[in-house]
């Protein structure tokens, strides 16, 4: 037998040896337990985008005031600022005092709660009157 080639014949029979005595890592040492699985928090829903009012149509003067109550803090806010304007315009007035639109809104909203059936164009008329007019 040539000698380049029981080198090579004998290196890879040890080598297949070495490598069938040595034992992997993870049976030498029996693995820790792994602790149960936690229950994960349920994930908050994505915040809906609300529509937009693209082609909605709202009647000015047909608006009640049980539906302006029922509308959320923000939409309630520019609401009362339309209708203050639009009083405004009506009134002709060229100037507004900005300090009382709270007022003005705070009374049409008192007027709305008493009054649910009546528009909220008589309302902020009526709270115009009572405050913003001078």
């Amino acid at each position: 037998m040539n000698g380049k080639t029981a080198f090579v014949l004998l290196s890879g029979v040890l080598s297949g040896s070495l490598c069938a005595c040595v034992q992997p890592p993870e049976a030498a040492a029996p693995a820790a337990p792994t602790p149960p699985p936690v229950a994960a928090p349920a994930p908050t829903p994505a915040p809906v985008a609300e529509p937009t009012p693209s082609d909605r149509w709202v009647s000015i003067q047909g608006a009640t005031c049980e539906r302006l109550l029922e509308l959320s803090p923000d939409d309630r806010a520019a609401a009362s600022l339309f209708y203050i304007g639009y009083q405004a315009a009506r009134f002709r007035s060229r100037a507004i005092n900005v300090a009382a639109i709270p007022n003005a809104e705070e009374w049409a909203e008192s007027y709305c709660a008493e009054h649910p059936g009546r528009s909220a164009v008589e309302a902020f008329r009526q709270a115009y009157r009572q405050t913003l007019r001078q």
